[in-house]
């Protein structure tokens, strides 16, 4: 049993109640469990225990077996000093704080049908665990638990938003741009676009705004993607950007940046560059744009088109059948959820204003559910979500509960590991 899984059992009392002893046989009752201490120190802070005819207040912690105690040299750290409790699944030592008190220890009596559940858990492949169960969770409980991961996952979003907020000497405009690009590579290209829009200050494309083929020249050139049989299109660019690189003291990123493997010609980044190109002369007033428009006028900003020549190519060294260049209207949902709404999310964290934090959520639910494996594995297992507000939701059950095994500190496997054998 991991020390995880014990830990959730003594902060739910998923125990025997009326079998709590310590080894040497004094009659334990918890009075109060203490609070979960996600830093360094015992396990459980502030709690109070009566053991035998005495109430102590101090800290609980807790191990696989009890030798663990020395093991990770809590008997010579003073800060273990305050562990009125040692609770652990195995008893093999006596163990002593560093001052030479014992430490009284409670062998944990977990509940059967506790530990059932958690062993069959344990043994699913990696994933959605749970999954057979979750036609039984009751979907009230699961749609609150995906309440809080939506919170958890703007909070998350908002950290990496906020430490480029302060490397920009808070400037929410270089900010949004910088993560606008990142989101425009979609995953695969996102950390190469998040290099290529810091290579180019924000400030040139306003320089530029009137003429859309310098800052695709701006752009290609800074992201040094250039093919090796270039055409006349291609060489003329190549020739305006030397100029401007020149002008403005640039310095293009590498080109192993880029991945092109795997990839369907409309994600191609070059052909994302181009379309990014368009927008670019527009990202300057984007910031406030996104705070006072509605969601129907900020997909039509994203509707960007890119210029004739990607008409009939996805990369500059292969000429293809006449395309369409515009922005799908999947890409645009994905950009606004990736990119919009953390930013209103964030801008209205660090302004104080709820109203925005409010209408990042309300953009979300006005968002239909977003299409990727993650989400078509949810479906498979009967949860089907109605709109983007669900969808991240279950992102981030996924990605930092499910694919981690933290079914211990997820509500839906909390349900499951309190679920009776006769019920399963």
């Amino acid at each position: 049993m991991s020390e995880a899984f014990l830990q959730y059992v003594w902060q739910h009392q998923l125990m025997c109640l009326n079998m709590l002893f310590t080894t040497n046989n004094e009659p334990i009752r918890v009075i109060k469990i203490g609070t979960f201490n996600t830093n360094a120190g015992p396990d459980f802070l502030n709690a109070k225990i009566m053991i035998g005819d005495t109430i102590w207040a101090g800290d609980v912690e807790i191990h696989r077996k009890s030798s663990d105690w020395n093991a990770h040299q809590h008997n010579s750290d003073k800060a273990y000093n305050s562990v009125i409790l040692h609770v652990v699944a195995t008893f093999d030592k006596d163990v002593f704080s560093e001052n030479g008190h014992s430490i009284p220890t409670l062998i944990m009596p977990i509940l059967p049908h506790v530990t059932n559940n958690y062993i069959q858990l344990k043994d699913l492949p990696a994933g959605i665990r749970c999954g057979k169960q979750l036609r039984t969770i009751d979907s009230f409980k699961i749609s609150m638990f995906l309440e809080r991961l939506v919170a958890e996952r703007f909070e998350q979003k908002s950290e990496h938003i906020i430490q480029l907020y302060n490397e920009n000497n808070s400037d929410w405009e270089e900010t949004l741009y910088q993560q606008l690009a990142q989101n425009f590579g979609f995953k695969t290209n996102n950390d190469a676009f998040e290099l290529l829009a810091k290579s180019i200050p924000l400030r040139l494309f306003s320089k530029h705004k009137d003429n859309p083929f310098q800052i695709e020249a701006l752009l290609f050139g800074q992201a040094n993607i250039w093919s090796k049989n270039p055409t006349e299109y291609e060489l003329t660019l190549q020739k305006e950007y030397e100029f401007l690189r020149k002008k403005y003291s640039l310095t293009s990123i590498s080109s192993t940046w880029w991945k092109f493997a795997r990839m369907r010609p409309q994600n191609f980044p070059t052909f994302r560059i181009a379309q990014f190109a368009q927008l670019a002369p527009k990202i300057p007033h984007l910031a406030s744009n996104i705070l006072e428009s509605n969601l129907d006028s900020i997909k039509t900003f994203f509707a960007c088109d890119a210029s004739e020549f990607w008409h009939t190519h996805y990369s500059f060294g292969t000429e293809s059948p006449e395309h369409d260049t515009r922005m799908g209207i999947l890409a645009i949902n994905t950009i606004i959820i990736n990119t919009v709404v953390p930013f209103l999310f964030s801008y209205g964290k660090i302004r104080g204003i709820e109203t925005l934090r409010a209408k990042a959520y309300d953009f979300l639910s006005a968002l239909p559910p977003e299409r990727n494996n993650t989400i078509e594995l949810w479906k498979q297992h009967g949860i089907i979500p109605q709109n983007a507000y669900e969808t991240q939701g279950l992102l981030q059950l996924y990605n930092n509960y499910c694919t981690e095994g933290k079914c211990t500190r997820c509500a839906i496997g909390h349900c499951v590991l309190n679920k009776k054998l006769e019920t399963r």
